[in-house]
């Protein structure tokens, strides 16, 4: 039996050769023919919606046939506003509403063709685990895990899901944005000389509005409440690195042709945050390429400030910038002007396309070493260690809190702080 170090590194480097494998074979539970696919919606957010109405838009032949959410209120408004926005595809009686932290399972039993994974990522694991049982095509949001553990449970389920031939797609959406596609491929091809070096900015406001420490309702549990501002919370989010900025991750791993960094050092913390949950509202974090290569990525969710996203790749002839409005700069002037269109509905649309012709794609691998390398970075940042690849994979630390229940008592967060 190979030692775990050993294991982990034969199964992540498999993962890296299968992201573009395909095969004329479609799943066996859904026929290619064209037929009405039913979708099923587990997390009923902004984001749920958001990936609802985008499989709606994807594919016209399409209907949305089950809910899933911790909170009934929650399920009931996202019914609402999908089936003023889609008339006549939401077809999701009250026996298709399925509330709580376990409703997904019974999701996976009501008939659907399609799941649409967007709860917060700390679910992801379990229910990846489940719907690939189940033999059912995802869309998985991003990132895959919270914690080490987390990320590998969902290599392996995408090692279940290649076997049966089920189509994965992620949440990753620069992939699907035809400028960003085309100033990648334009870098792979060497016209712009080799990457040298890669910096991001990730300068937003926090996604969600923190919560005051005297707002939580008399009465209100523990995991309700935490459920409710979700992005606070290390074990629920993985942090604004893990949950925001693995788009720069990706970006620096699109330009280093997908090669994973040997260590991470950084820094960080709470400059603005006073809510009582544990995550840091600003990183500075450095990957370490070897032979002096280098990638940087700084960013921050701070209120009444700039606001920026930008990664630069330099290249050995220039810098090309992505990912709003790609352009290269340097020996030649280059600015993509192609067809657009929604990152966010071509994604499903790829999805929806493999489905319906057959054709096997996966990028559920490619997700977990994205977000593999995301808590590389944060754990560097939150230790004051430079941590390398190899001490990350023997990391066991698990965040999610086992057994957990709606009356489960939380312990209180401890913010993170580097040096101890």
């Amino acid at each position: 039996m190979l030692p775990r170090r050993d294991f982990l590194k034969t199964l992540i480097g498999a993962a890296g050769g299968a992201l573009a494998a395909s095969s004329r074979r479609a799943a066996a539970e859904v026929s290619p023919a064209r037929r009405t696919l039913r979708i099923g919606v587990a997390g009923c957010g902004g984001r749920g919606l958001g990936a609802a109405a985008n499989a709606l838009n994807a594919d016209a032949d399409t209907v949305v046939h089950a809910l899933a959410d911790a909170f009934p209120e929650q399920m009931e408004r996202g019914r609402r506003l999908l089936d003023a926005q889609f008339p006549g595809r939401v077809l999701v009686p009250d026996s298709r509403c399925f509330a709580g932290l376990d409703g997904y399972r019974d999701l996976l039993e009501s008939g659907v063709d399609v799941v649409l994974l967007a709860t917060p990522p700390c679910f992801r694991p379990a229910m990846v685990a489940a719907a690939v049982k189940a033999h059912k095509h995802l869309y998985v949001e991003k990132p895959v895990a919270v914690d080490v553990p987390g990320a590998l449970s969902v290599l392996h389920a995408a090692r279940t899901a290649r076997e049966r031939r089920l189509a994965i797609l992620d949440g990753f959406c620069w992939r699907y944005d035809p400028a960003n596609v085309e100033a990648h491929r334009l870098l792979d091809s060497g016209r712009w000389g080799a990457a040298l070096s890669f910096d991001a900015k990730y300068f937003t406001s926090p996604p969600k509005s923190p919560l005051s420490l005297d707002s939580r309702p008399a009465g209100e549990g523990d995991v309700s409440w935490a459920l409710r501002n979700w992005t606070a919370w290390n074990w629920l989010s993985g942090g604004p690195f893990v949950e925001q900025v693995c788009h720069c991750v990706d970006g620096m791993l699109w330009s280093f042709g997908e090669r994973m960094p040997a260590a991470a050092v950084g820094s960080g913390g709470r400059a603005q945050r006073t809510d009582d949950g544990d995550v840091w509202d600003h990183y500075d974090v450095y990957f370490d390429y070897g032979d002096g290569v280098e990638a940087h990525i700084s960013c921050r969710q701070w209120k009444g400030c700039h606001g920026e996203i930008e990664d630069r790749t330099l290249c050995g002839k220039g810098t090309l910038i992505t990912p709003g409005k790609p352009r290269f700069l340097g020996s030649e002037r280059w600015r993509y002007r192609g067809p657009g269109g929604s990152m966010y509905d071509l994604t499903h649309a790829e999805l929806f396309r493999c489905i319906r012709s057959g054709e096997w794609k996966q990028t559920l691998e490619s997700a977990a070493r994205k977000t593999l390398v995301a808590l590389l970075g944060r754990n560097a940042a939150q230790t004051g260690r430079r941590l390398t690849w190899e001490e990350l994979l023997d990391d066991t630390d698990a965040l999610m809190p086992e057994n957990l229940k709606w009356n489960s008592a939380l312990p209180a967060m401890r913010v993170p702080v580097p040096g101890r």
